[in-house]
């Protein structure tokens, strides 16, 4: 009896996973392992029935190709640079939204806006904002004495717009930080004022260990974002000037749909997905250094 049940409670389980396993089989494993299949080959289109196994010589021409180190450069920037800023950009905003003040519902709900913008709009709207002829960055800074400025034609200028333009729609990580701030416990704040802590021991203190299980979720979600950051590099500068904001999706990109070469844009998607799974291992394991969980002590 005991093992017809066990049987049928397995049956019901496979069962209700059964849409999930077909599910990642065709969308994900599947693509997953043709993208494996066509890295060594050197076919120019899917699915084409005329191509040859060259082993490595795919990942040894993308080592070789100059835009691969520009690109990788790049992403690199947005990663170690953008990540970062972005992230204490959210915090700084959460505490600000955090504060016990008249209408503050009101400002969260239009902080959030932007968020529910799709990105392309969001793109093509800090376009208009940033134009160096018409924009309406520089018809305010002209008010204030400024002179025209190419924000998004300067090799220096245009990575910094890029990161701004993440903190601006980064109104999700923002309602992270500000549900993961409710929840510290206000007795630990009276505990710390009682041992004579002003508020800014008391954030060091209290504060950012009590959240830093949402610090790690944001930053490792952020990092996978810029590692596969494409869109604003598209629609902003198209990876200009001078390759200044050309990603490594980017070059993907470039490589499928533009020199029409499919197995070499396999091969650096396959880099681009190792890269993120060690990067996401690393910090991981270093977490258990930084982050408190309250559950665990």
């Amino acid at each position: 009896m005991k093992n017809k049940l066990r049987r049928y409670d397995t049956f019901v389980f496979f069962l209700f996973i059964a849409p999930w396993i077909i599910g990642f089989s065709l969308f994900v494993l599947i693509p997953f392992g043709t993208s494996v299949f066509y890295a060594f080959t050197d076919a120019r289109l899917p699915g084409a029935a005329d191509y040859n196994f060259v082993g490595l010589a795919n990942f040894s021409a993308m080592v070789n190709d100059s835009i691969f180190g520009k690109s990788l450069w790049n992403t690199g920037y947005f990663v170690i640079i953008g990540v970062p800023v972005v992230t204490v950009g959210m915090l700084l905003i959460a505490m600000l939204l955090n504060m016990n003040v008249k209408g503050i519902a009101l400002y969260r709900t239009f902080y959030y806006l932007p968020t529910l913008v799709p990105i392309v709009a969001t793109v093509i709207i800090w376009r208009l904002v940033f134009n160096s002829e018409f924009g309406i960055l520089n018809a305010g800074l002209s008010l204030l004495g400024v002179g025209k400025t190419d924000w998004l034609g300067s090799e220096g200028l245009v990575k910094p717009v890029i990161i701004l333009l993440q903190v601006w729609i980064s109104g999700s990580g923002v309602l992270i930080f500000l549900a993961a701030l409710k929840n510290v416990p206000k007795h630990l704040y009276e505990a710390a004022l009682i041992d004579g802590t002003n508020r800014v021991q008391s954030f060091f203190g209290v504060t950012l260990p009590m959240i830093s299980p949402s610090i790690l979720f944001v930053v490792i979600i952020q990092t996978m974002y810029n590692f596969q950051m494409f869109t604003e590099a598209l629609l902003l500068t198209k990876g200009g000037p001078n390759y200044a904001a050309y990603t490594f999706v980017y070059t993907i990109y470039k490589s499928a749909f533009t020199d029409l070469k499919f197995s070499m844009a396999m091969t650096q998607s396959i880099f681009l997905f190792a890269l993120i799974s060690l990067v996401t291992f690393v910090l991981m394991k270093l977490s258990k250094r930084f982050v408190y969980y309250e559950g665990e002590r």
